[in-house]
């Protein structure tokens, strides 16, 4: 116990010694961070690779990006880059089971050849939107490939979204998958490399390899991965008890986010406490054991959380949740009293501009509060990430900061949580539904 002590003390003492070199080089500091958009699939990641893949794109490097992206990735077609066309959210008609909804990233050429690219960074899969997509290709184009990139490159809802009745898309066959952890990475490596002699082009997508590899996890340089590893592997005892510190760092980690949960649950007692009911997905559920089966990667373990009652509206409640994403979220939402018991969502109700619109103006026009209606899904009457930033899953370092102290990265969210339900609460007082 005391050599796996001393592994611990070096590890610690390796970190911030490759913190403080790394601190007084810059190499931290990134715009994306500083702007508090790291994880905004359109707006950012779609937005910045549709430009970098445009041959008319802002970098005025004509095809160079793209015809390195085609030489990387596709796999039996051909494709014109040097007058291809570049479209983002792409809209495809109207969603039905088999058709419709938006392409993140389209790019077609003088022939009719097109990529399409369907980007996740957290968001779920949509039902049938990869089969939705590849019906779209194979009507509206002469050949095509079809890509879905993500984090990690793996399809996590496989079911939900390539397959529909008898239809069953098969990975490398009907689309191929790609990830930003080492595709997208490699791919920009290699775009850098093109513009080396273009400071600001360089620099930008030097901001944005760094924003990928704090998504993925990837924030070790390489010296200091070297010595770990050395660290390890060179002492027989590290080696032998090598199962057992990972077993104990796995215990920690789910430890660390139940003792959050059960904080923030004590903290909101006084106040508004939690609704315990099968309602939702509740954080703390003993029988489903949902901390331990997010980190065990089981599908259904997924955003979890507490939800709060905000207002009684007659039929239906005004609640407020807070769930477990990449980064944590929050949002108001109704749900309905009293619902079927078939109904597998529990009664919560899809909040449209058409049937909510005054409740959900009235929400964003709340400067103060910063919550936006999720006009993608309209799940939510307003919702906005979770601040201190959280993310449980990667346990980047500003998670393991903001966690390390606890009681006082908890109490700031409880406050928050208060503040922005009794907001609320008074404005929807008087409200029927």
């Amino acid at each position: 116990m005391n050599e796996i002590q001393f592994l611990f003390d070096k590890i610690c003492l390796l970190n911030q010694t490759y913190k403080k070199l790394e601190d007084e080089k810059g190499e931290n500091y990134n715009l994306f961070k500083v702007i508090n958009m790291t994880s905004n699939e359109t707006s950012v990641h779609s937005a910045f690779l549709a430009d970098l893949l445009n041959p008319k794109g802002m970098h005025h490097m004509g095809d160079v990006f793209l015809k390195l992206f085609t030489d990387e990735f596709l796999n039996k077609m051909s494709f014109s880059t040097k007058d291809a066309i570049v479209e983002q959210e792409k809209y495809i008609g109207p969603v039905t089971t088999t058709t419709g909804g938006r392409l993140d990233i389209l790019i077609t050429d003088v022939n009719k050849k097109a990529i399409i690219i369907e980007n996740k960074i957290y968001a779920s899969d949509q039902k049938n939107q990869l089969i939705r997509y590849y019906n779209y290709a194979e009507e509206m184009t002469s050949k095509y490939e079809l890509f879905y990139l993500s984090l990690d490159g793996i399809v996590h809802d496989e079911y939900k979204t390539a397959k529909c009745g008898d239809k069953e898309l098969k990975e490398g066959v009907n689309y191929f998958t790609l990830s930003y952890e080492n595709d997208i990475l490699k791919w920009l490596e290699l775009c850098r490399q093109k513009v080396a002699n273009k400071p600001l082009i360089r620099e930008s997508i030097s901001h944005y390899i760094n924003l990928i590899k704090y998504l993925t996890n990837q924030t070790l340089s390489k010296d200091m991965e070297k010595e770990l590893t050395n660290l390890i592997l060179e002492n027989p005892i590290y080696i032998k008890n090598l199962e057992i510190i990972r077993q104990a760092i796995t215990m920690s980690v789910i430890e660390l986010q139940k003792r959050f949960w059960e904080l923030l649950k004590d903290k909101m007692e006084g106040s508004y406490p939690v609704i315990e009911d099968n309602t939702y997905k509740y954080a703390l559920d003993k029988k489903k054991n949902r901390i331990k089966g997010f980190y065990g990667g089981m599908p259904n373990n997924r955003r979890y959380g507490f939800e709060f009652l905000v207002n009684d509206c007659g039929k239906y409640e005004i609640r407020y949740a807070i769930r477990i994403d990449e980064p944590m979220v929050c949002g108001f939402f109704i749900r309905k009293k009293q619902y079927d018991s078939n109904d597998v969502n529990h009664g919560r109700r899809i909040s449209t501009r058409e049937d909510f619109g005054d409740l959900i103006e009235k929400i964003e026009n709340i400067k103060d509060l910063g919550y936006k209606h999720d006009d993608g899904g309209n799940w939510y009457l307003g919702v906005k990430d979770l601040t201190p930033d959280l993310r449980f899953k990667t346990l980047d370092p500003e998670t393991l900061f903001n966690l390390s102290k606890m009681d006082e990265t908890v109490s700031k969210i409880a406050e928050s949580i208060t503040n922005d339900i009794s907001t609320i609460k008074q404005m929807t007082q008087n409200l029927s539904y």
